[in-house]
């Protein structure tokens, strides 16, 4: 990254000749207040149960009344919002592009056959071997599907009966589940909330594969071994 780090390093240079400058009266009374509405925000998830529209909305109505308390205008607030909003604009493209693979398969139908399929391979192999297919299956549907939630709704059906069929453990095959989501997460492209990070971090998404693939080889390493002791041992947790 260091390319872009001093491409970086020219763009905000401008910040070194800015001014150390305190806090006025108005703008301490504007950081009391967003702390309240953190803390707000808190009590809404874990009590209220809310989720992105939620806070969503209390984000935007957050940035409006902190914003006047501080002294800004609506022109300064809506200009902030603006430029705020575009750094994040193209993750924010990415996470629609990527649900929207999600959206095809599962509107066009298409998502219950591959898993199908992608099972019925699994179910001609040892128990051991199953096993191991069972979390490159995963790890195939994660691609697809990158909501763990998701992701257990569309195959366990599945895959929970297969198991009793090949013989493969019900615990093992929550566990390959659990591996092939968990490894892919910061791997695949279709995942919107990875490649908004990307994004907003400024890194490359070839890059981060450059430095995340010898790692993530060993972490599939590890975790097919996992999955050939589970089975040795009837793993049943």
């Amino acid at each position: 990254m260091y390319e872009d780090d001093q491409e970086k390093r020219k763009l905000y240079k401008q910040k070194e000749k800015i001014e150390a400058k305190s806090m006025n009266t108005r703008q301490k009374y504007a950081s009391v207040v967003a702390l309240l509405f953190l803390g707000m925000l808190v009590f809404g998830v874990l009590k209220l149960g809310w989720f992105m529209v939620e806070m969503a909305g209390l984000f935007i109505f957050m940035g409006i009344v902190v914003g006047l308390i501080a002294g800004l205008n609506a022109t300064q607030i809506s200009n902030a919002f603006t430029e705020g909003f575009r750094d994040v604009l193209m993750g924010a493209i990415i996470i629609g592009l990527a649900r929207s693979v999600a959206v095809v398969l599962e509107d066009g139908q298409i998502m219950d056959t591959i898993v199908y399929n992608l099972g019925s391979l699994v179910g001609e192999m040892p128990s051991v071997l199953g096993a191991v297919g069972m979390y490159l299956v995963q790890l195939t549907i994660n691609f697809i599907i990158p909501s763990g939630s998701g992701q257990a709704l569309v195959t366990m059906p599945i895959m929970g009966p297969l198991a009793d069929i090949i013989g493969v453990t019900r615990q093992t095959a929550v566990l390959a589940f659990q591996l092939g989501d968990g490894f892919a997460h910061i791997l695949f492209p279709t995942s919107g909330y990875f490649m908004a990070a990307l994004v907003i971090a400024g890194v490359s998404w070839q890059k981060w594969i450059r430095f995340y693939m010898p790692l993530f080889l060993v972490f599939s390493g590890i975790g097919v071994v996992t999955l050939v002791i589970a089975q040795m041992i009837q793993y049943t947790g």
